[in-house]
């Protein structure tokens, strides 16, 4: 990273710890020789004192590419389940020479975190650091975004990005030219079908086909519209509606994408050429690929988050490893891979493990009988529940549940008991 881009990385580091009272590291990645974090005074530096073993470095550079790759940043989770926001600053020509990265801080629930650390020593640590709503953490990634591009002057790479989209466009129009020649024969069934492909590119997070789609499609509506401002905006809003709706079902937070989407929708009055708003529907599928991408393309730690977040959820009904799989867009070999690889167990022992603690919580309310506990639970039987529980804790739920009151009885005796 050349001195100066460094300098100014140092200022807003600095202003974004001070403000937000959280870390924030300085990554460099040189075109040459190895990447490094820069310091951090030590009283910043959680990952420093961070018990579980891991490798600090690779998992921010993990963070700064994606960012790079996705619209300048990325919000991710470290081995301990802990959230960073990165945020990528390219050089002269585009290329990632570094980036921000904010954290560790904890996203949504301080109890469902700490209930899941790997290294439970850190509890204390982890008890002290700061908690913030997903909405604010979208924030403050728009914000570190927002900082990263000023100080890499992105709004000139944007510009030169601009020119190139526009020649791209221009060679798709003589294209559709040709399909519309004909007035009698024009039809909206070619521009359906890119709706279509569009929406499926966006499903499976397909950024550069997705790209090149939208501009050949974007030309059709020129045409199709007659270059006719109002009606080219009423074609990009359908459109609109169409990729956010595919964005909320690849597992985009439905109340950030509808955000995002009357944010768009404000926006659009304010353009007057269609330069413009190719720029506009162009910046709006990268960042709705970017929501999307997040369940699709993950490191191993995101991904085995995701899946423990949602046994956890879901442990009550029947579990497969295909749905699994599923729910993050892997084989089911992969993610077994990975999953056993990260975790030291199997998916089916996750499970196993998962339903035992829910139903031992559920064994400590009196008023629950056991078939209704093993139901909740998602064993197949109150039999097969009671001989899970018993391989994994040694007795039964029947007796888990008197000793348990047994010993809640006698403790209550004790406090009852006159002093002699």
């Amino acid at each position: 990273m050349a001195q100066d881009l460094q300098e100014k990385c140092v200022k807003f580091q600095r202003h974004f710890s001070q403000l937000l009272d959280i870390g924030c590291k300085l990554v460099d990645i040189p075109d040459s020789g190895a990447s490094s974090l820069k310091p951090q005074p030590e009283e910043e530096n959680f990952c420093a004192r961070c018990a579980y073993k891991h490798d600090e470095l690779s998992t921010h550079l993990y963070g700064c590419h994606e960012a790079h790759r996705w619209n300048g940043r990325y919000i991710y989770y470290c081995p301990m389940g802990l959230t960073f926001i990165a945020s990528s600053i390219s050089g002269d020509s585009g290329d990632l020479v570094g980036g921000l990265v904010l954290g560790p801080f904890v996203m949504g629930d301080l109890q469902d975190v700490l209930a899941d650390l790997p290294v439970s020593d850190m509890e204390e640590e982890v008890s002290k650091l700061k908690v913030f709503p997903t909405t604010k953490v979208q924030d403050m990634a728009e914000i570190l975004s927002a900082v990263t591009a000023y100080v890499s002057g992105a709004e000139d790479k944007k510009l030169q990005r601009l020119l190139y989209d526009q020649e791209k466009i221009l060679k798709e129009i003589y294209v559709a030219k040709d399909y519309y020649a004909d007035v009698d024969k024009q039809s909206a069934d070619m521009l359906l079908r890119f709706e279509k492909d569009l929406r499926l590119a966006v499903l499976r997070g397909e950024k550069s086909s997705a790209m090149n789609m939208l501009n050949e499609m974007l030309a059709h509506i020129y045409v199709y519209s007659n270059f006719d401002l109002s009606a080219v905006k009423a074609r990009l809003l359908e459109l609109l509606v169409i990729l956010s709706r595919a964005t909320i079902e690849a597992g985009a937070d439905p109340a950030e994408t509808f955000r995002l989407s009357e944010d768009f929708i404000q926006q659009i009055e304010s353009y007057n050429d269609v330069d413009q708003l190719a720029f506009w529907i162009s910046d709006i599928v990268r960042r709705f690929i970017v929501q999307a991408f997040d369940l699709a393309q993950v490191k191993h730690s995101d991904v085995v988050f995701k899946i423990t977040n949602y046994i956890k959820k879901h442990c009550g009904e029947k579990l497969t490893l295909d749905q699994l799989a599923k729910e993050v867009y892997l084989s089911k070999s992969y993610l077994s891979s990975i999953f056993k690889q990260e975790t030291g167990m199997s998916l089916t022992s996750y499970i196993t493990k998962v339903r035992v603690e829910k139903s031992k919580k559920l064994l400590l309310e009196d008023c629950l009988s056991l078939a209704v506990i093993s139901a909740q639970c998602g064993f197949k039987d109150q039999s097969y529940f009671t001989k899970v529980f018993k391989k994994e804790t040694g007795v039964s739920p029947k007796r888990f549940r008197n000793n348990y009151f047994n010993e809640a009885s006698k403790a209550r005796q004790r406090e009852t008991r006159p002093s002699s």
